[in-house]
């Protein structure tokens, strides 16, 4: 078991052979070793109790139900009274079930089989370390064209090494050997002086020095550094390219030995089996009604029972040797090192294996990594004790130091605070009462809540959390409703923004916490990026609504409301009847020679800033010349026309003359049309000072 309080950390990494047989051998009391998964059966169809060495064995996992063996006797409870830890029938321990969910097993392979993670994985660690090209590695696991190794010569000088026949250490069988052997003792010959498959890179790794392989890259490295660039680009880049691989394989031989990790571990001898408690379990056989219930299948189990009814086929066939083909035990195992792989990580290598209803299998790699991975939803995703989440939205009447903190979020993290200053008080006997109190929200509570916050800070947290302004602390206020408020002015740090973005919000407890979030990360002593030194606090958010509140008048034209263009009375866009023949009323929308006129009139509070006006604009050729059809003309008697658009209208003489164009806006359209035309105008006169 894992101590908490001494282990702060936890690292993933390889294993010797010998420890996973020590984490999963267990010995019996009549001396008999269990530990090795064999059965590829989990539950008998008829008992629906675990099958002897099988995925769900109790011989050595442990018992389905505390301190009862598979026989149904009961084990002694109580240190003080001495019996059998186990079962002389049946062997299963007098345990607590929970044992089931660290207890391993394993299967022991009948051939090496190469861990997908360091071979298939970029960078392939096992390529890097044997300075092969990973498609010949690939080609000699699983067996495409026939590769094979030479045999290392640390231990014992081959024949073939010898005699000098091959040129190469990659050779092909079906090219080279049978010419010169042909025999019947050319078999023995083979095992004796060749290694194929996964056992070929197990004996190279395990007969590789780290230290030599360290010297020798740093040779090479500074040889390649020693010649310089040439004039050939494509030389260049092949040269950048081999010193980085020499430097990852010095990086990770130094790893190797510093962690006290051999290479071989990467080709496994034994494959891990999972406690069961880890892996889900089928209902319908632990039920034991008999009763034809659904089942609840585990992809896990299903990959364990494919490589373990594989291995036993491949262990029959090697039993036999002498009159099994040799290209049938290839094919094994290659199955059985595809078993592996998808119960490893389906689909690294390519298309990713699926089961009869053409779902694909979830593997241990599914299961651990992403968002639902075992480490992020089950370890490091929880939510802690005294912390909320909620949706935010803008709080412009805070100040720059404070949040809105909901009621109901409010009373859940200062509760015990608030039982505490109740008790202490009198108002509540005990912690009973107290909670009763809090519960039916007494007025009393929100009082005692209030004096509780004063001087407390929280902190806000928004992920994720990219650098050290993503949790800062605020000083709490009640609101209402369910949301969280925060002030626009700090929303850069945290990166957020108000169209649904959560943040949670979480109470430092210690005396020396509440000082540490008081001096340190208060959202007013972090006004400037502690990176760059540039301004944090920038009103963003409060441009962009001082904007929508400046544009918000009606933009939809005369043609959604029926507008007279000479109408005052329809300031705030009022729909006119559609009886409305456009004859002259007395109430006319004002219409205005110039923007300095118009603000005029606001300053003088006769127009508001969404209040619907006309104005008068310079002849634009774009308006002139579009072919949009008018929605009405008027004429008057002096002869001269107005032409109604949906956003404009043009004033026309007796000649057919255009004298002048009004367009329909607001003042607040007005206002930012100005502020951006005078902001290209100065960076025009900046440029042209440039020039």
């Amino acid at each position: 078991m894992i101590d908490r309080y001494k282990h702060q950390q936890l690292r993933v990494g390889l294993v010797s052979p010998q420890q996973i047989k020590a984490w999963a051998n267990k010995i019996l009391p009549n001396g008999e070793i269990v530990g090795e998964v064999t059965n590829p059966h989990m539950f008998h169809y008829k008992t629906k109790k675990p099958e002897k060495d099988g995925l769900f064995c109790e011989r050595i996992s442990g018992p389905t139900k505390s301190r009862v063996c598979a026989c149904g006797k009961y084990g002694v409870i109580g240190a003080e009274k001495k019996g059998p830890k186990s079962c002389e029938q049946c062997g299963v321990e007098f345990v607590d079930s929970r044992i089931r969910r660290y207890q391993m097993g394993y299967i022991k392979l009948a051939c090496p089989v190469t861990h997908v993670w360091y071979l298939k994985r970029l960078p392939s660690y096992i390529a890097n370390l044997l300075d092969k090209p990973l498609k010949e590695l690939e080609d000699l696991v699983y067996c495409y064209l026939d590769f094979y190794f030479a045999r290392p010569i640390a231990k014992k000088p081959t024949f073939l090494r010898l005699r000098g026949l091959f040129e190469y250490e990659i050779q092909s069988w079906e090219c080279s050997i049978p010419l010169f052997f042909t025999t019947q003792g050319f078999e023995t010959f083979r095992n004796r002086e060749i290694s194929t498959g996964a056992g070929a890179i197990r004996e190279q790794l395990a007969d590789s020095d780290l230290r030599i392989i360290i010297g020798n890259s740093l040779v090479e490295w500074k040889e390649l550094g020693e010649k310089g660039p040439t004039k050939n680009e494509w030389e260049n880049i092949k040269i950048r390219r081999r010193k980085n691989l020499l430097v990852r394989r010095m990086e990770l031989a130094k790893h190797f030995i510093r962690t006290n990790v051999e290479p071989e571990w990467m080709v496994l001898c034994l494959l891990p089996v999972l406690p069961p408690a880890l892996r889900s379990t089928p209902d319908m056989y632990l039920s034991g009604d008999g009763e034809d219930n659904k089942t609840m299948r585990s992809d896990i189990n299903e990959l364990y029972k494919r490589i373990i009814h594989r291995n036993n086929i491949l262990t029959d066939l090697l039993a036999t040797s002498g009159s099994t083909p040799e290209e049938l035990v290839m094919s094994q195992e290659k199955l059985v090192q595809e078993a592996v792989d998808t119960l490893l990580d389906n689909g690294v290598r390519g298309q990713p294996i699926r089961d009869g209803y053409n779902n694909v299998y979830k593997s241990f790699s599914d299961m651990i990594e992403g968002k639902e991975g075992r480490f992020r939803k089950t370890l490091l995703g929880k939510r802690v004790d005294y912390s909320g989440r909620s949706v935010i939205v803008v709080g412009p009447s805070l100040s720059l130091h404070q949040c809105g903190l909901p009621r109901e979020i409010a009373i859940e993290l200062f509760q015990t605070f608030v039982i505490g200053r109740l008790i202490r008080q009198d108002l509540a006997p005990n912690i009973i009462i107290a909670k009763r109190k809090i519960q039916e929200r007494e007025p009393i509570v929100w009082e005692i809540l209030q004096e509780v916050m004063q001087g407390h800070p929280v902190l806000l947290n928004r992920a994720p959390t990219l650098h050290r302004l993503g949790i800062q602390a605020f000083q709490p206020i009640l609101v209402e409703g369910r949301a969280i408020w925060l002030h626009p002015l700090v929303c850069k740090g945290f990166n957020a923004d108000f169209d649904g973005d959560q943040m949670a919000v979480h109470l430092p407890l210690s005396l020396e916490a509440q000082a540490e979030a008081r001096l340190l990360m208060f959202s007013h002593m972090n006004l400037l990026s502690p990176a760059i030194g540039d301004p944090i606090c920038v009103p963003t958010q409060d441009m962009l609504i001082g904007l929508y509140l400046l544009t918000i008048g009606n933009r939809q034209g005369i043609c959604a409301n029926r507008y007279n263009p000479y109408s005052y009375g329809n300031y705030q866009n009022k729909t006119v009847d559609n009886n409305n023949d456009y004859r002259y009323t007395k109430e006319k929308e004002p219409y205005f020679s110039s923007s300095h006129d118009a603000l005029g009139a606001y300053r003088q509070k006769q127009i508001s800033l969404d209040s619907p006006l006309w104005l008068r604009w310079r002849l634009d050729q774009r308006v002139i010349g579009s072919r949009e059809v008018p929605i009405e003309v008027q004429y008057e008697s002096s002869g001269t026309y107005h032409e109604i658009f949906g956003h404009y209208l043009i004033v026309g003489s007796v000649t057919k003359e255009i004298r002048c164009i009004y367009i329909r806006t607001t003042l607040g359209h007005i206002s930012f049309y100005r502020e951006i035309e005078e902001a290209i105008q100065g960076f025009c006169r900046a440029y042209s000072y440039a020039i």
